[in-house]
């Protein structure tokens, strides 16, 4: 490493990129609404699914891994790409012979795997819609609620564990539910269930069941059901997004023409995002295949206690394009000025980073540009877009070099955009999309399909955004957070949620990890927030060793927050937020009110911390909340 001057990283230059430069289409319309679309087309391509393009790499890079993943013992075990191609063949038939197909999907209710790299990938190959639900629905919960509802919605022809001991209390729950004689496939512990993972594999592939598998693979349609996702929204209620073999066409041509480039050698990637959301489980699932990569299933995340096994990961794996969610990003930057041998393997071979599932913010990206230029003296890119779910996980994407956190790009080719004008006359625009890329519509709910569409078949994402030049929306779009988070004050003042919080989490950087805006119906904002434990514990020395409950009581690190609000700068959507309470209780998944790629949810957290937003609001303020005067 080098040692640099203070400011000397902001005129590093950055590693180049090899996106293709996008022109946008625009229509503007009377009423102030903006069409945005791309000047450029996809390109046309062959294959109909990401395991269309299994069988070359077998044949071009047979023998290096297509999938690694930790082994009990902690040591890395790989499937090749020729292993993947004929356990992907054999699982095939075999579910074939299990009856499953269009109108009998296949339930998956473990994690990231190797084994499920191969089903997910067998069942897209014959045309066997899956639908791979979060673990935490059947680990954390008490109840199954929302195992229950999804298991509703679709009724599953099979269902698929990684360890028949761990789930076995959902298993046992699904006699309740009806699903008694629903054939379960297990890997391991699978002595009681109905079929076991090993059995699967020695499926005997004689020419009958061979050419079964080409028969029912050459009978696929565009508009088949090939993955069923589940988002959640506010309500908690699972709502199931059926996206067809189309969705994933689209996806792979966007890809074709935008990471092309990543063909001519075998990309590096470690990803721990989760295969049940469209950016782990369509996007780099997808882009691994496509390109085929050596995919590393990382088993950390971005949680206490779990993020060290990224670290671990990350310094024995240099990939060559690294995604996460900015809380991540946020832990990274602090092991990354700390640890040469992560910052020389992250930074060795990487093209650009990624990040979702939130805005990041100012200081995380900075940090993270100054320990890249003293590694390997060039800036690392740091691209994103906006999507969801519905949208297959594509939509817009910005690529080029920025400093400009939360642009989001324009619309990718394939993609169009609807801007329209929100109330304010602030220069936010509601987002909506629609192209080859977007679902059909909810699965048993029409009425919910009426009305995320408009009637002109856009999507209503329910997000908001910006030109981040009027003048020029080649410049890109500025996310400018979820239009159902914004709230008015008593005085009638509308408050951009979003560019709150991130204003405070930089204004508070390092000391907090996310915060939750209030003052709903108040005549100020205030807010709720959870500690960054590490830096709170480098404030003083007598904090290093205090735990979360007593961090985000201590009068030193109250002090610490006290003197940052009170260097806030008011007015429009950077209005001074005048309380903040630390909370020692870590966001809950199985409340809703954050996702597993680390969003949090603002309404839901508002609503099940009601009580602590009325004691931030109390005339008079309790000792352990930071007031800015």
């Amino acid at each position: 490493m080098t040692t640099l001057a203070a400011d000397e990283y902001t005129v590093a230059p950055y590693r180049p990129v090899r996106f293709p430069e996008r022109r946008p289409l625009v229509e503007r319309r009377a009423d102030g609404t903006l069409i945005l679309s791309s000047a450029s087309s996809p390109p046309t391509i062959t294959e109909n699914s990401f395991a269309d393009f299994i069988p070359a790499w077998a044949a071009h890079r047979g023998d290096s891994p297509a999938f690694r993943e930790r082994d009990e013992n902690g040591a890395w075990r790989s499937i090749s790409w020729r292993e993947l191609w004929s356990q992907l063949q054999t699982v095939a038939a075999a579910l074939l012979e299990m009856g499953l197909g269009q109108g009998r999907p296949l339930i998956l209710l473990s994690g990231n795997s190797i084994e499920q790299a191969v089903l997910l990938l067998a069942a897209e190959y014959v045309g066997i819609p899956t639908a791979p639900v979060s673990p935490a629905y059947s680990t954390l919960s008490k109840d199954f609620a929302r195992l229950k509802g999804v298991l509703e919605l679709v009724p599953p022809a099979a269902v698929f564990v990684q360890d028949a001991t761990q789930l076995e209390r959902a298993l046992a729950a699904l006699a309740a539910f009806g699903l008694a004689e629903t054939p379960v496939i297990a890997v391991r512990n699978g002595a009681n269930v109905h079929r076991a993972w090993a059995g699967l594999l020695a499926t005997d592939m004689t020419p009958a069941r061979v050419e079964r598998v080409a028969a029912a693979h050459a009978a696929i349609r565009e508009n088949d059901t090939v993955r069923v996702l589940f988002t959640s929204g506010s309500t908690g209620s699972p709502k199931g997004v059926p996206l067809a073999y189309r969705n994933f066409k689209a996806v792979a041509a966007y890809y074709a023409d935008n990471l092309g480039w990543l063909r001519e050698s075998q990309p590096v990637f470690l990803d721990w995002l989760p295969w049940h959301h469209g950016l782990g489980g369509v996007l780099n699932l997808g882009r691994s295949i496509q390109f085929g990569a050596t995919h590393h299933i990382d088993d950390g995340r971005p949680l206490p206690g779990l993020i060290e096994r990224t670290v671990r990961n990350l310094r024995e794996v240099s990939p060559t394009i690294f995604t996460s969610v900015p809380s991540a990003w946020a832990v990274l930057a602090g092991e990354l000025e700390r640890d040469p041998v992560l910052a020389g393997s992250l930074f060795a071979d990487v093209q650009y980073f990624g990040y979702g599932g939130a805005s990041l913010p100012t200081d995380v990206w900075h940090r993270i540009q100054r320990a890249a230029v003293k590694t390997v003296g060039k800036r690392i890119v740091f691209s994103t877009g906006l999507a969801c779910t519905e949208t297959s996980g594509m939509g817009t994407y910005c690529g080029w070099p920025s400093s400009d956190l939360g642009n989001i790009g324009g619309p990718v080719p394939g993609s169009e955009v609807k801007l329209l004008p929100l109330e304010g006359n602030d220069g936010r625009y509601e987002i909506r999309m629609r192209g080859a890329n977007v679902f059909a519509g909810y699965i048993g709910n029409a009425a919910l399909t009426a009305a995320a569409f408009d009637d002109e078949g856009f999507f209503r994402l329910g997000d908001a955004v910006r030109l981040a030049d009027p003048a020029d929306p080649g410049q890109g779009l500025l996310f400018a957070g979820r239009v159902v988070e914004d709230f008015k004050l008593t005085n009638g003042t509308w408050v951009r949620t979003g560019a709150v919080r991130l204003g405070l989490l930089d204004l508070c950087a390092p000391l907090i990890s996310d915060a939750v805006i209030c003052g709903h119906d108040h005549d100020f904002l205030a807010a709720l927030a959870w500690p960054n434990v590490a830096a709170c514990r480098r404030l003083f020395p007598e904090l290093a060793e205090l735990d979360a409950a007593a961090l985000v009581q201590h009068p030193l690190v109250i002090a610490a927050l006290r003197d940052r609000l009170a260097s806030q700068k008011g007015g429009g959507a950077s209005r001074v937020v005048e309380r903040v309470m630390l909370m020692a209780e870590p966001p809950s998944i199985d409340a809703n009110e954050i996702a597993e790629k680390g969003y949090v949810n603002q309404a839901v957290t508002r609503a099940r911390r009601a009580h602590l937003i009325d004691e931030l609001y109390r005339p008079e303020a309790a000792a352990h909340i930071a007031r800015a005067r």
